[in-house]
């Protein structure tokens, strides 16, 4: 296997054992509920998944904070001190500062130590979307890929990760800024299940609006059979604590479309707070884009 550090952010919600599987590294944003701040660990070791969610649906309004410069230093630096190239697979610098304070980081430690690598990435991507391309990039390392060439790989597939995914609670995006008031009352009332997705740019972007969650999941279906690369690479469900509503999609997946690799794990704390509970979505690579 090749001998570098394959970093990433913990909006990538990969499971805590495909981390541990790979040795992946980990910069942990946080979370701030009634002024008490919680790591985003994967494993929700500081703030469980269903106690953020529940607090959400208690009408608290959670906050998000990004990496930090000083985090990032205290993450990288060992491992430049080891030997190790590291390569970093960040959350979309458009949703965050994370990104950011990484190629920072990356930029400081490079003039200390100017014989190591420290490639950056903006996957332009969120939660699982950015864990597929996380956990793809540490299969190629093991087939002994460089990391030029992992670099390679991550650059070439990012444009054809799709995010789809429906919510059922229109009032979160509106705290977000992604609708009006008046639509996510109207919307409420008369069952409107919106399908949203993440554009070229990494955005969370309104792509349609259904009633009912049935032909939101159909929605969400019937774009995987169009579009969907490959039907063995790993396909993840994440959901903000409504299993059952991933485990019904997750059937639908290998049902319908034939995908041999359905993972369902939880959207974690940080984009849980964005997307609300009961979020569910679908997140896999495509062959023609994120249109």
């Amino acid at each position: 296997m090749a001998d570098f550090t394959i970093l990433t952010d913990s909006t990538c919600d990969l499971p805590q054992e495909i981390a541990d599987k790979y040795d992946i590294k980990v910069a942990c944003l946080s979370v701030i509920i009634d002024g008490k701040q919680y790591k985003n660990y994967l494993d929700g070791r500081e703030l469980s998944f269903p106690d953020l969610y529940n607090a959400m649906r208690n009408k608290k309004l959670p906050t998000t904070s990004a990496v930090n410069v000083t985090d990032f230093l205290e993450i990288m630096e060992p491992e430049l001190k080891a030997g190790k190239d590291i390569i970093y697979i960040g959350f979309a610098s458009v949703m965050s500062g994370t990104y950011s304070a990484g190629c920072v980081a990356a930029n400081e430690l490079l003039e200390k130590y100017p014989d190591r690598k420290i490639i950056t990435i903006d996957t332009k991507c969120a939660t699982a979307g950015e864990g597929l391309l996380v956990e793809l990039c540490a299969i190629e390392r093991e087939k002994g890929k460089s990391i030029e060439e992992c670099a390679e790989f991550v650059n070439k597939h990012l444009p054809n990760v799709r995010h789809m995914f429906t919510v059922n609670d229109l009032f979160h995006l509106v705290r977000g800024g992604r609708t009006t008031r008046g639509t996510a009352l109207m919307g409420s009332l008369i069952g409107i299940k919106p399908i949203l997705r993440v554009n070229d740019e990494g955005y969370v972007e309104a792509y349609l609006k259904l009633r009912g969650r049935k032909k939101a999941f159909k929605t969400i279906v019937e774009d995987a059979k169009a579009h969907i690369l490959d039907k063995s690479i790993p396909f993840y469900i994440a959901h903000g604590d409504d299993m059952e509503g991933a485990e019904e999609l997750a059937k639908m997946i290998k049902e319908e479309v034939g995908c041999t690799d359905v993972r369902i794990t939880y959207l974690g704390a940080v984009c849980g707070c964005h997307g609300g509970p009961d979020l569910v979505g679908a997140f896999y690579l495509g062959k023609d884009g994120r249109d």
